[in-house]
């Protein structure tokens, strides 16, 4: 039985991109470095997980069985875990991972497709066919002809080459997409190498900095009598905010965001002249009903000395909106801070002496302040649960004998 030939059809050229197509690798750092903004990591874990590995998942196992001309199974299996590292709440996996792949892809793109496969023909032979012979051309040299040197044998005809296959030519639009996501994939590499080497970068480069102020029309208010500005208090604040979060019924925790400001923050407080006031004389004695203490408010805060620290959770990701939400907060929590009753007990004697003091020196213009007129001051304020003549003497005259 004769042999019948079978030619098998030639197998593609395996794309010289690598283990993944470029598209997918690009896509992977994309997807991968969008943990860096705010917005993305404001959703909670259970969304932006399950979202970044199907939006790197699905397109990856098509890109690599329609274009990279994998089989389904090694298709699935590379976007599953591509999907993976793009799904990591980090851009420590997935970014590495997918700049290697494209790197790699690029050099086998420069050095050029790789070498067809050859064409396999399959020749299937009954056992029981007979061998051909193998033509064998051969000439026999005598060194004395007899006759014309006899014809050729003929012999077979070589095999055709192996027909190259056309090197694969991939749309447009695939091109396009690699290219945008390439340079997407630079910027966000290059934020984030930035932006995690601040301060190495900080010595290279050169700084031009621009100050501009602005002053809107003041809003004029005014204190009717005047005031006087009795005592300053200055301290050094700490405001600490911190934040925990779970997720699924507190089943998940997801860490602590804490952030604090510290500052230097000076406290004034004042009376109002126009207020009541009220004196009374005993003998050599002036008592002075002052009108009550006020703070003057805002407090001051001085901006040179202000520090400000935050740290979050394994995670957390919120640390700029906690910072800027404790801002925002700064102001008002300190004008309760100057009104609270304990600080005003603090600063209430030094107030008491400043009410004192300007009451000797209007008596000293009106020549009362003197041993025959005036030598002894007691000043309360109308807020002080005090008798005013049982309050012990504020400012006394020198060399006037001491009270009873």
């Amino acid at each position: 039985m004769n042999a019948t030939p079978a030619s098998r059809d030639p197998l593609p050229a395996h794309p010289p991109d690598g283990p993944v197509h470029p598209l997918a690798a690009a896509l992977l750092v994309f997807v991968d470095n969008l943990w860096m903004l705010a917005d993305w990591n404001a959703f909670t874990w259970f969304l932006t997980i399950p979202l970044s590995y199907l939006s790197v998942a699905v397109p990856t196992i098509f890109l690599q069985r329609f274009l990279h001309r994998d089989g389904w199974g090694q298709s699935l299996g590379k976007g599953f875990l591509l999907g993976v590292l793009a799904g990591v709440p980090t851009s420590i996996m997935g970014t590495p991972v997918g700049l290697v792949l494209l790197t790699w892809a690029g050099i086998r793109r420069t050095r050029g497709a790789s070498a067809p496969m050859p064409v396999v023909h399959e020749t299937r032979a009954s056992t029981h066919a007979n061998v051909p012979p193998i033509p064998i051309e051969a000439q026999v040299m005598s060194s004395s002809p007899l006759g014309p040197p006899p014809p050729p044998v003929a012999t077979a005809p070589p095999p055709p080459a192996a027909p190259v296959p056309p090197r694969r030519v991939e749309p447009w639009w695939v091109k396009l997409a690699i290219v945008l996501l390439l340079c997407g994939t630079i910027i966000f590499a290059t934020r984030m190498v930035l932006d995690r080497t601040a301060g190495i970068a900080a010595k290279f480069r050169q700084q031009h900095i621009t100050e501009t102020f602005t002053s809107a029309l003041p809003i004029l208010a005014r204190t009717p009598g005047g005031a006087l500005e009795l005592a300053t208090a200055t301290s050094t604040e700490t405001l600490t905010r911190t934040d925990e979060r779970t997720i699924a019924w507190d089943m998940f925790y997801l860490g602590k965001t804490v952030s604090e400001i510290s500052a230097p923050v000076t406290y004034r407080y004042h009376l109002n002249l126009r207020d009541a006031w009220k004196l009374d004389v005993s003998g050599n004695t002036c008592i002075v009903r002052a009108p009550a203490i006020r703070p003057s408010l805002p407090p001051s805060i001085h901006t040179e000395g202000m520090k400000k620290r935050s740290e979050s959770g394994w995670a957390r990701f919120d640390a700029r909106e906690q910072m800027a939400e404790l801002e925002r907060s700064l102001t008002p929590r300190l004008t309760r801070n100057a009104e609270d009753p304990r600080r005003l007990a603090i600063v209430r004697e030094e107030c008491r002496k400043t009410v004192a003091e300007f009451v000797r020196d209007w008596l000293l213009r009106e020549d009362h302040w003197r041993k025959d007129r005036f030598d002894t001051i007691k000043v309360v304020f109308t807020d002080e649960p005090v008798e005013p003549a049982l309050a012990l003497p504020t400012l006394r005259l020198l060399g006037s004998p001491a009270l009873p």
